[in-house]
Order: C-alpha cells, then structure tokens, then sequence
C-alpha cells in the first residue's frame, strides 16, 4: 500500500456523461421535429432553435458538472464546544456532543431544550479532555443502548460506559443506567492526545472499537504507542453484546473478540501505532476503515483500519522517520494519505465517505478537514491509494456559515453528511445548483413560454406529446 502526497486538484469528471449526452441529443432532435412538423415562419423556426440552444447549454452546463456545487446549510448553532454528530440507524433524529459533557438532539429542525444526557458533573473539559464520543448500538431501536467515551473528573482517566434510552421518553437517556465498560489509565500531568471516538463497523455488531490517543506529551516520552501492553496510543475492539457483571449497576464490562491481536499482548488491541486517532469512521457500504491520526511537527496521515496493523508513532511520522534511535519497525503499515504542515500548524479531522442520496456524482467521496489551517478536503479511496484529491474549502467554509475550528464530521442514518464547528455550529453538505447554467434554462423556459402565447399555445402542445 502505497501513500499519497501532494497539492489539491480539481474534482473529477462526471459520473452520468452518457446519460446526459442522450438527452441532450433526444432534446435536439425534438427541436429539430418541431420546426419541421408545424407550420411556422422562417424566423419563427430560427427562434425555436434559439430557445432549445439556451435549455440544453444550460442542461449539459448542469450534467456535465463532476459534482453539483457544493454548500454546508446550517442546522444547529448556538451549540457549546460542539465535538460531534451522529444518528441511531433508521432515526430521523441528530444527537450532538458537546465537550462539556451534554449530548443535544435535534429533531424536525430544532435543538431541543433538554439534554439527552448530561454528564457534566462527570467529566473535565481540560485541554483536549472532555466528553468525546458516542456510539449507538446498531440495535438501539430494540435494546436503547448507547456508549460515550470521555475523561473522568476524578480520575482523569479514559472511560468507556454504556447508558440506555428512557423506554417512556425516548428523547431522555436515563442516567441512572449508566455502566462502565472498560477504563484507560491516563499519564498524570499531561491533558493532550485523549483520541475519544468510538464506533462499530457494519456487519460487526457486537464489537465497539475504541481509539486512543498515546496520552500526551512530545514524542510519546514513554513510547506508550508501541508498547503492546498499554491500551493507549491503540485502537481496541471489545465485545459488547452482553453486560458482563449482571449483578453489578456500576459495571458492564465486556469480552474479547476473535480477530484481536494475540500473544503477549494486551487482547484488547486491535492496531497501534497511533498518536491521536481523535476521529475516524467505516464506510457504511464496504466497511472500509478511516484512521486520521492528528501529526506532531511536520505531517498529518490518513490510515485504513487493519487487524494488527502497527502505524509507526513514535518511530515514524507518517512516512517520515521521526525519533531515528528507535528500534526498527519491519511492519510499518503506511498511511493511504499525508500531508505535511509546510511550516505551519496543522491537526487533521477525520471525516466520512458520503453515500447519501441528494448529490448525485459524491458517492464514495471520503471528506475531511484541518482544524488549524481551516481547509476541507475530499478524496476516492481506490483500495491501493487515492484519487481525485479536492480542495472544498470554497464551497463548505463561509464567513456567513460555517468559517473554520473543523472539530468534527457526522453522519445521520441517511447517510448525509455534516461539519461540526467548535465555535457552535452543526452544518448539512448539500448541492447547490450552478447559477449560470440554472439561468440559461430559465431563459430557455421563458422564451419558450413568451413564445408559445404569441402561437397560441400550438408549440407547448406539440413538444410535450
């Protein structure tokens, strides 16, 4: 597997040529048989030509277009240090994750008042610290289940726990339910690289994966990373199908899942190598595993997920070599994706494959983002690199909308996509259609219309048969 490394570029050809060019011819023809089966003047038949020329440039300006322009259409803000969005599968509904500890709802275009959850008395919000993430089970419709990842209070340690919806006010997670499911053992005096997000791949679920973050400080000063008996710098997976401590309120627990890493090791890893896989994602159709690991001095990497997989931190940086007098690693998995920070500060956001149904041509567009430099960026993973690398900073940044501190992307159960922004807002990627190219129709249409009442109406009649 090779990486990719380079400048952003235009975004690709369209996906539906063919289909567009046999309308377009169908629509010439049926100009060209309008003008021949009616009696109308020599001029009259230059106009009709005129009318069709303008709606089918138009059309093929809108079909030939690689992807509809795009916007992020804002639909949440006013939000406290929002982190993340995220749906139960098959729920209308959008639940929100503040750094403080409250996960919102917003339901038919509205936050609503109350919290889900609030677990504000039992998190610190210090630094990169906080609640950071949240999974629904995949059958949260039947079981309410769902599982947050954040930093304790006390403790100042990672924890992982488990909480059911309230079965009589479906919008109320009850907090008296809440279960500990696993726990990480942070570094003391140190609140940066926490990592936080959590999820399960399709097809998979009973198994939650769990990234961490090496626990902070320069160049993991303990090599946490690769060391296969500490959970941090790590991506775990455990089995979560059943409470593990049925007798016990306080403690869920969980089991482990074939396909870890065995031998000594801890049997909850999945992968290392990792420094602050903060957020990542599966591609709801392939399963595909996104790793964006946030970079320290000089590069930004985006991984794909692999059982046993060792991403190099603190060795490696990406693919540059970073602390030389580290043992070798014979099994560096590379990045698909890198970046380096050109001198500037730099934190990549990880993000999610879109495969919504309203933007015809995105399907398979992996987006993601930099929280520093405020650039947002796509890309088709084609199982061995990358192609069609854009820059979407233009269309889905705006000083009226969304305009940076990327902290996060979401999906809902639609598969729609959105940006999150620390400074308060929650954005939907939608189209936008092409102004030049909509005009140009529309002048078509009204010519068309003008001109049809002047024949009365004969010409309407005969292109709609």
């Amino acid at each position: 597997m090779h990486s990719q490394h380079g400048e952003f570029t235009a975004a690709r050809p369209s996906l539906q040529l063919q289909s567009h060019k046999r309308l377009i011819a169908l629509l010439t023809a049926r100009s060209s048989y309008v003008t021949q089966s009616i009696s109308i003047s020599h001029n009259g038949a230059i106009m009709m030509k005129i009318i069709f020329a303008l709606f089918v440039t138009g059309f093929a300006s809108i079909g030939f277009a690689a992807v509809p322009p795009l916007q992020t259409q804002i639909v949440a803000s006013g939000l406290d240090r929002p982190l993340f969005v995220t749906a139960p599968s098959g729920d209308s509904r959008l639940f929100i994750v503040e750094q403080g500890g409250a996960i919102k709802i917003l339901q038919n275009g509205a936050v609503q008042p109350t919290p889900f959850l609030d677990l504000s008395n039992s998190v610190n919000t210090e630094g990169e610290r906080g609640l950071l993430g949240l999974a629904f089970d995949p059958n949260f419709a039947t079981n309410r289940r769902l599982y947050v990842d954040y930093i304790d209070k006390t403790t100042l340690n990672t924890v992982v726990a488990t909480y059911q919806a309230n079965a009589a006010q479906p919008n109320l997670a009850d907090p008296a339910s809440g279960q500990t499911v696993l726990t990480v053992a942070q570094p003391a005096g140190l609140n940066n690289h926490k990592a936080g997000w959590i999820g399960f791949r399709p097809g998979e679920p009973t198994d939650l994966y769990i990234a961490t973050g090496d626990g902070g400080g320069s160049n993991d000063p303990q090599n946490r990373a690769q060391n296969l008996h500490d959970n941090l710098g790590k991506m775990l997976r455990v089995d979560v199908s059943a409470d593990r401590f049925p007798g016990d309120t306080a403690q869920y627990g969980y089991a482990i899942p074939a396909g870890n890493m065995t031998g000594d090791v801890n049997p909850e890893i999945f992968a290392y190598g990792l420094r602050n896989p903060y957020r990542d994602s599966f591609d709801r159709e392939t399963g595909t595993f996104y790793i964006a690991d946030v970079g320290q001095n000089d590069r930004e990497e985006i991984n794909i997920g692999a059982a046993g997989a060792n991403y190099g931190w603190r060795t490696f940086e990406g693919t540059r070599l970073n602390v030389p007098t580290d043992p070798p690693i014979p099994n560096h998995t590379l990045p698909i994706f890198e970046y380096d920070h050109n001198g500037a500060g730099a934190s990549i956001t990880g993000g999610y494959v879109y495969h919504g149904s309203a933007i015809e041509g995105l399907d398979g567009t992996y987006f993601f983002a930099d929280f520093i430099t405020n650039k947002v960026m796509s890309f088709h993973y084609t199982g061995s690199g990358i192609t069609e690398l854009t820059d979407r900073t233009a269309e889905l940044l705006s000083a009226t909308g969304i305009s940076g501190s990327i902290s996060s992307f979401g999906e809902d159960s639609s598969g729609n996509l959105y940006v999150v922004s620390l400074n308060g807002q929650v954005g939907m990627i939608t189209a936008v259609p092409e102004p030049e190219a909509w005009a140009m129709m529309l002048a078509g249409m009204a010519l068309l219309t003008l001109w049809a009442r002047r024949r009365g109406g004969v010409v309407l009649s005969t292109v709609v048969r």
